[in-house]
């Protein structure tokens, strides 16, 4: 919690997090799962959405901003969790939490329960099938872990542009829209570098290259489901 809360003092709200914030819109009754320290809450809450919080950690609890509706101080895997949870959620955000939980199609199985019919997930992740993490096998076969990042040491799981959606699937959640945050293609910056080709690149081939090679442009990506 502590390295993401020093990312996000240095950089701001990542693109992927904005987008969540813009997807969700105003005056919303919003669950965010793993807030850290209240970053995107805050945006939420200005807003004018009603926020639930679900949140572990005792630290990022103190953090956390005034004006939340309710904060459940329990694990979304733990069964007793779903009598705290209200059922009038229109958006349920999971912005990069999945990947640390040990059973998160449990933690999924419950949120079904809860949600609506308008109820929309929103459940963002890093894709361990990109360009980035197939170079390093490939030149080096280095799969090292980090303090933050695709390979950060406290991921239990990893997932792709197609193996999410089939998660999704097994817990009865349907995606219905997967959008690429955070974009990276093999040998991007060289290609940008070059005059007029690298011109051509990003107005003309870039977003058709992104959307048809997904598992390999996407480093970062948002799924979009619902029941």
């Amino acid at each position: 919690m502590i390295v993401y809360e020093e990312i996000f003092k240095k950089y701001g709200l990542s693109a992927t997090q904005q987008e969540i914030i813009k997807l969700t819109g105003k005056d919303k009754v919003v669950l965010e799962i793993g807030p850290s320290s209240g970053y995107m809450t805050k945006a939420f809450l200005q807003n004018n959405c009603l926020v639930d919080v679900v949140e572990v950690s005792k630290p990022a609890l103190e953090k956390l901003p005034n004006k939340i509706r309710k904060i459940i101080n329990y694990s979304i895997e733990d069964e007793r969790i779903e009598k705290f949870l209200a059922r009038d959620y229109d958006f349920i955000i999971m912005a990069d939490v999945l990947e640390h939980l040990i059973n998160p199609d449990k933690a999924l199985k419950i949120l079904y329960k809860i949600a609506t019919i308008q109820t929309k997930l929103l459940i963002s992740l890093p894709n361990i099938a990109c360009w980035a993490m197939r170079k390093q096998l490939f030149f080096k076969g280095g799969f090292e872990y980090q303090d933050s990042g695709l390979l950060d040491r406290t991921h239990l799981h990893f997932y792709t542009v197609t193996t999410l959606p089939k998660l999704l699937s097994e817990s009865r959640w349907k995606t219905a829209v997967i959008m690429g945050t955070i974009v990276r293609f093999p040998f991007e910056e060289t290609i940008n570098k070059i005059p007029f080709l690298g011109w051509i690149f990003k107005t003309f081939l870039y977003k058709n290259l992104a959307n048809k090679y997904k598992n390999l442009s996407y480093y970062h990506f948002l799924t979009l489901a619902h029941k």
